[in-house]
């Protein structure tokens, strides 16, 4: 371990302790936290990430910044930072898992279970922005400061698995209990995302008695996708038959300048 990792890793359990040991002899602060999530999930779209709302509206306590330190530490994407000892935090949680959902969600990821991740993003949090942004650019990339560095290309995830998280996100849009919601949210999605979606798979899943408007952007773009690619087909088949007239047209043209041939019998 280089001395630089070392040292994040003491940081991160600095962090940590100071976390801890508030919401252990402080249950007011449990409540303060868990007030913060209801408070932003009846915030109405378009609203800051859950991130942003902690740091715009930050106690001036010293547990409250150690918090949001950690946070950042956690979801950070470079080398040093990300080889934390995962287990170990997480059984440190345990306890408060109601409490600190955000570090759930970073650790969730981390371990590669994805669904559980965005289920509470979206069910936990309420935070769309950010469930999107865990779809397009991974786990490792959220609850960062804003304007603290991209995300290199060589760790975004594939355009596969972006799809397979869209998809995952897509379920749990449409298990939202708020029905205006689910509609707003399942549409937006639909709409601006909706390269990463089969139609059939999206068909299927959508509640049949919506109306066709909720996601009619989505099916217009993939509609005319089918038509795109059946028209390829069809000019990639043309040209295949054009190429083989061209073929035949030449080996009897050079059948005929050879001429007839013929087999002795014995």
């Amino acid at each position: 371990m280089s001395k630089h990792t070392e040292y994040v890793n003491e940081l991160i359990a600095f962090y940590l302790d100071t976390v801890i040991d508030e919401l252990e002899t402080n249950p007011s602060s449990r409540e303060t936290l868990l007030q913060t999530y209801e408070t932003y999930r009846i915030l109405h779209s378009p609203k800051p990430t859950y991130r942003q709302f902690i740091t715009d509206n930050a106690l001036d306590e010293e547990w409250w910044h150690a918090r949001l330190r950690l946070l950042q530490l956690l979801g950070s994407n470079q080398p040093a930072t990300s080889s934390y000892d995962v287990p170990s935090i997480l059984s440190r949680l345990q306890p408060y898992v109601q409490e600190l959902v955000p570090e759930m969600i970073i650790l969730n990821g981390r371990q590669g279970r994805h669904q559980e991740a965005l289920r509470l993003l979206v069910h936990g949090l309420g935070d769309f922005d950010t469930a999107i942004s865990y779809c397009l650019y991974g786990g490792s990339s959220i609850f960062r400061p804003s304007g603290s560095g991209y995300v290199p290309q060589s760790e975004l995830p594939t355009q596969a698995e972006q799809s397979r998280l869209f998809n995952c996100l897509l379920q749990e849009f449409l298990r939202l209990d708020d029905l205006a919601q689910r509609i707003e949210q399942t549409g937006e999605l639909l709409k601006r995302f909706g390269g990463w979606f089969e139609l059939g798979d999206v068909l299927a899943i959508v509640p049949d008695e919506w109306s066709v408007d909720v996601f009619s952007w989505f099916l217009i773009q993939a509609l005319r996708q089918l038509v795109r690619e059946k028209s390829e087909s069809l000019i990639v088949k043309a040209l295949s038959d054009a190429q083989n007239s061209v073929t035949s047209g030449e080996l009897v043209e050079k059948r005929g300048e050879v001429g007839p041939t013929f087999e002795r019998v014995s």
